[in-house]
């Protein structure tokens, strides 16, 4: 399973019913023990069985929901994919885009690499300071403490038109006056209304701050809402049932 010549892929299956579905297929005594929270919490990774094929779990999903990275074998990966449809279809297991997924991953207000995260703002911008040590030396420290906050990364619900959504690259305006742009965008479920993430000045990078996305040639409410508005606790993530 470890040996570095082997070609990867990977599986993302996420949702409620997640573990009922991996229950059916893992090859261990106790499936349900397996994948508790106890036993493989989240944002650990273990060594499983899945049928016949060998698979390194990684208990995290870009959806903000209970879900699973599966790495496998990319030799093996029809045969995980049938295994996991066949058990998953009695739940109503379904494929999603990556448009769908993109939508999920801002209500959590997930950052990705090439949107929020790229070379144009420092992880302190980026509003990541959970993953900055400043007792610490790391390659970039001192010109990220140079640059001091420029702007910063925030999540916003937009009340657009009943037809579209932000795409990303949009211009954010406080009044008539521009003050970043969206780097993300799509339609929140949860909340029936479009979303966006994107850079605003330091000082307007407020929760409640009322701001404007300028779409179809006009500008639309938004506010700035807490990081992760869909279950900021988390709770759909670690659920144990």
């Amino acid at each position: 399973m470890h040996d570095v010549t082997t070609q990867w892929g990977v599986f993302a299956i996420a949702g409620p019913k997640t573990r009922d579905v991996l229950h059916k297929i893992i090859k261990d005594a106790d499936p349900a023990s397996v994948l508790s929270n106890k036993r493989f919490p989240w944002l650990s990774a273990r060594d499983i069985e899945l049928g016949m094929c060998p698979v390194r779990a990684i208990r995290v999903a870009y959806t903000g929901e209970l879900g699973w990275e599966l790495h496998h074998p990319i030799e093996m990966q029809n045969y995980l994919y049938d295994l996991i449809t066949d058990a998953g279809e009695e739940h109503g297991l379904k494929l999603v885009g990556a448009r769908a997924q993109n939508w999920l991953r801002q209500e959590k207000s997930y950052r990705a690499f090439g949107t929020e995260l790229g070379r144009d703002g420092t992880p302190a911008e980026a509003d990541l300071p959970r993953f900055i040590d400043l007792s610490k030396e790391f390659h970039g420290k001192a010109e990220m403490l140079e640059k001091g906050i420029r702007f910063k990364c925030v999540t916003l619900l937009v009340d657009g038109p009943e037809d579209a959504d932000p795409w990303g690259r949009e211009a954010i305006y406080d009044g008539d006056t521009r003050v970043g742009r969206l780097t993300s965008g799509g339609y929140s479920v949860a909340f029936k209304k479009s979303i966006g993430m994107g850079y605003v000045a330091p000082e307007l990078a407020e929760v409640g701050q009322k701001l404007k996305i300028k779409m179809l040639g006009k500008l639309w409410d938004a506010e700035i809402v807490e990081d992760s508005p869909y279950d900021p606790a988390n709770s759909s993530i670690r659920i144990d049932a």
